[in-house]
């Protein structure tokens, strides 16, 4: 088990007030204040930065 994904804990946890989440076309973030979403992103650690930046926007 040395992917990271495969253990609970571990990998780039979604930021406070977001979810992250795979979909058929990469990944995405959602706003859950108020449903905005962005993506698609190649890997889900684009997708955390994007989120971690939006939520200092």
């Amino acid at each position: 088990m040395t992917d990271p994904y495969e253990r609970p804990g571990h990998g780039p946890a979604d930021p406070e007030g977001y979810l992250v989440e795979q979909t058929p076309d990469g990944y995405r973030w959602t706003c859950r204040a108020d449903g905005r979403t962005a993506g698609p992103f190649p890997s889900r650690e684009e997708a955390v930065v994007s989120a971690e930046a939006d939520q200092t926007a």
